[in-house]
């Protein structure tokens, strides 16, 4: 099989990595503006609240937690977002997406404790989030970038990374100087400014290529029809459904799975550190090797490798149940939540990486929404097993194995995809300037 680095396609195939970087720099961080200040930021702040919503509204933990089905019905409307962005153009869509979270914001500040709208304000909040979020920023980026679109990719999705460390401080004090009410004006505020400053910067060229282009009539109803019958793209979805349910379970319990491995105070808030620095490394490691290597191989060994990560932190726990943290079991923990990371960063590049070459660009967002769909759904089946299952047998091992085995049936459904590529078709028609 060839290299992604011999199967580059499109009118800009002898594109110097200079060039590339001269016309789309502006894409990359204009896609990472809008990314970062959305629904990828909310995920890290939204425990944040969960002590405010209890102390003012008496509401349980569990409560606030059947806001994931709010969640995971906003998910699976992902396809149907990322089907308009094809239709009517992701400029359009981004705007909508970005006024729907600020007025999903606006709503969470001034609701009243009556459990119905919180839902409903939450269903809102994830719906729109999707719609200004990676199934419709991604495409500008994939557009401009062909010789070097996975780190290009890599650098517009880092700025999670960064938004994340900075923005559960930021929101703390927020809640702390002016109440809970106030964050979520705050909220609402960031994902405006994000979204706007990325529309501005978002070059004319690639907006009208990537972002502000209109199919023309009845072509994105052809992408789409064609992506769904073929192979890789259930395969696709299936893979990214599968790495979910043990990335998302070790998210959801991640505190819990180490403290029974015997970790505990400084050891485990440094483990739980690596775990993000180790998304941000697994993301800039995935970006350089998709533009060097058949993306199919990349994929497979990015999302094989949590397997022993899972498995590490099984023995960890088995030992920490018995013992203190030895030198041993702190390494396998360690080890295991970086190889959890290092999965999690690389899904964020894969996917769009993937759909692009694989499927093109008129049907880009739909499928794009496809994997949404499935991650949401993967993540909250993970999150159920994990804590089913500790319910169930009194530790996490269980789980692990069977996370273990989730992650390589994942990779193998993404080595099925395939490296074939489907050219970018030529039939877009700008109408944004």
């Amino acid at each position: 099989m060839s290299s992604a680095a011999d199967t580059q396609t499109g009118p800009d195939q002898a594109q110097g990595a200079d060039a590339e970087w001269r016309d789309g720099w502006r894409a990359v961080v204009a896609c990472g503006l809008g990314v970062a200040t959305g629904l990828s930021l909310f995920a890290y702040l939204t425990s944040l609240f969960i002590a405010p919503y209890t102390a003012e509204f008496g509401w349980s933990r569990g409560d606030i937690a059947q806001s994931a089905f709010a969640t995971l019905a906003a998910g699976l409307c992902a396809p149907v977002v990322g089907r308009l962005a094809d239709r009517i153009g992701v400029r359009p869509t981004i705007v909508l997406g970005t006024a729907g979270f600020a007025l999903a914001c606006v709503g969470m500040a001034h609701q009243d404790g009556r459990l119905p709208t919180f839902y409903a304000l939450y269903f809102l909040l994830v719906l729109s989030g999707i719609a200004a979020g990676s199934v419709t920023w991604t495409r500008p980026v994939v557009a401009g970038f062909h010789r070097h679109r996975g780190v290009a990719l890599a650098v517009a999705l880092s700025f999670v990374s960064v938004a994340a460390v900075l923005g559960p401080p930021f929101l703390k004090s927020v809640i702390e100087a002016q109440g809970w009410r106030a964050a979520w004006l705050a909220l609402g505020a960031l994902a405006v400014a994000g979204g706007l400053a990325g529309l501005v910067l978002l070059p004319g060229r690639l907006a009208a290529r990537g972002s502000g282009a209109r199919l023309q009539a009845g072509a994105a109803t052809a992408g789409l029809a064609a992506a769904a019958r073929s192979p890789a793209f259930h395969f696709a979805v299936l893979g990214m459904f599968l790495v979910n349910i043990p990335s998302g379970g070790i998210m959801n319990q991640m505190a819990a799975v180490l403290a029974d491995a015997g970790l505990s105070g400084q050891a485990l808030t440094n483990t739980m550190s690596a775990f993000g620095a180790s998304v941000f490394v697994g993301r800039m490691a995935v970006g350089v090797c998709l533009d060097h290597f058949a993306a199919h191989r990349v994929a497979f060994v990015s999302m094989a490798l949590p397997a022993l990560g899972c498995v590490a932190l099984a023995l960890a726990a088995a030992d920490g149940a018995d013992a203190a943290a030895s030198a041993a079991v702190l390494g396998l923990a360690v080890g295991g939540i970086v190889a959890a990371g290092l999965s999690q960063g690389a899904e964020g590049d894969i996917g769009p990486y993937i759909v692009a070459r694989r499927f093109g660009l008129t049907a880009f967002s739909a499928v794009m929404g496809a994997l949404v769909a499935a991650t949401v759904v993967g993540t909250a089946a993970g999150a159920m097993l994990f804590g089913r299952t500790f319910d169930a047998t009194g530790d996490y091992g269980l789980a692990l194995w069977l996370g273990a085995g989730a992650f390589l049936a994942g990779a193998v459904c993404w080595l099925m995809v395939g490296a074939g590529v489907t050219p970018e078709p030529p039939a877009l028609k700008p109408t944004d300037p």
